[in-house]
């Protein structure tokens, strides 16, 4: 993990903490985690070191930290695809593609508004 310092508003509500800045910093007090000035900020803004915070929360933050490692190369695709129809029961497998076959697939992205064209499936007098 790069990141070993975090503000207040970086950690409301994570894992557990408080939903206000009042809260975490009260936490923090009691808890007595590691805090130093948060620099290039005026006033009484804190940074609070993630080795002093609970477990449950430096685990939630290094997962946030490191996601470049889950996701999926361009390339994989194919195989995300695959792995997904596998993963669908037999019957819908069938409605799933019955539904690409008739409406086509520009119908399908249009139903989950990723198509930025009028809706193709229009035209089709049964979905009326």
């Amino acid at each position: 993990m790069k990141k070993e310092w975090f503000t207040t508003a970086e950690l409301l509500g994570m894992a557990g903490l408080p939903k206000t800045r009042q809260g975490v910093n009260k936490r923090a007090r009691e808890d007595g985690w590691e805090k130093r000035r948060h620099k290039g900020v005026q006033g009484r803004g804190v940074e609070y070191s993630l080795y002093s915070l609970p477990e449950l929360v430096q685990h939630s933050l290094s997962l946030q930290e490191t996601p470049s490692s889950y996701a999926v190369r361009q390339a994989d695709m194919l195989a995300v695809w695959i792995q997904i129809y596998q993963q669908c029961s037999e019957q819908e497998r069938e409605a799933l593609v019955a539904y690409i076959l008739r409406h086509g697939m520009a119908s399908v992205l249009c139903q989950l508004g990723i198509s930025t064209s009028a809706n193709p499936a229009s035209d089709d007098p049964s979905l009326v």
